[in-house]
C-alpha cells in the first residue's frame, strides 16, 4: 500500500501549481538554490491510523508554507487566501494515487516574521482523512 502522506503531498503540489496563484508564488516540495520569492512549500506532516469498523484509513496532517519578502503581510495573506480557495472542497476533485480523499479541512494559518527580518512566513495546517483505493 502506498503512503497516504506522499499521495496527498503530490496531489497538493499539482493542484497548487495548476491554480497558479495570482500573486505569482511558485510551488515547491524542495526549494531550488535560486531561492525565489514569493513561494509556497509543502512542509511537515503526520499520519495517524484511522481505522473505523470495516474501513482502513488514515488521518493526515500537513503543513503548507507561504513565504514572501514584500513589506508587510499583504502579499503573504493574498497567497494564503489563494491556497485556501484552491483547496476548498478538494475531496470532491483531488485524486490521490492509491487512496481516496474523504476530507480535506483547513485548520489554521499562523502568520510569522522570520528571524532574518526580511521574510514573512505563513504556516497553514490542513487535516485530511483518506482510505486505500482498493
Amino acid at each position: 500500500m502506498s503512503d497516504p502522506m506522499l499521495a496527498l503531498q503530490k496531489a497538493l503540489v499539482a493542484r497548487l501549481k495548476a491554480a497558479s496563484t495570482g500573486a505569482g508564488a511558485s510551488v515547491y516540495d524542495r526549494v531550488p538554490d535560486s531561492d525565489p520569492f514569493p513561494r509556497i512549500t509543502i512542509g511537515e506532516g503526520q499520519t495517524l491510523k484511522d481505522n473505523q469498523d470495516c474501513r482502513r484509513g488514515s488521518e493526515v496532517f500537513l503543513e503548507v508554507h507561504v513565504w514572501s519578502r514584500e513589506y508587510g503581510f499583504g502579499e503573504a495573506k493574498t497567497i494564503t487566501s489563494e491556497v485556501r480557495e484552491a483547496l476548498d472542497e478538494a475531496e470532491s476533485f483531488l485524486a490521490l494515487d492509491g487512496h481516496i480523499l474523504d476530507l480535506l479541512d483547513f485548520e489554521e494559518a499562523r502568520f510569522l516574521r522570520d528571524p532574518d527580518g526580511l521574510t514573512n512566513h505563513v504556516a497553514m495546517s490542513f487535516r485530511a482523512l483518506t482510505q486505500p483505493a482498493t
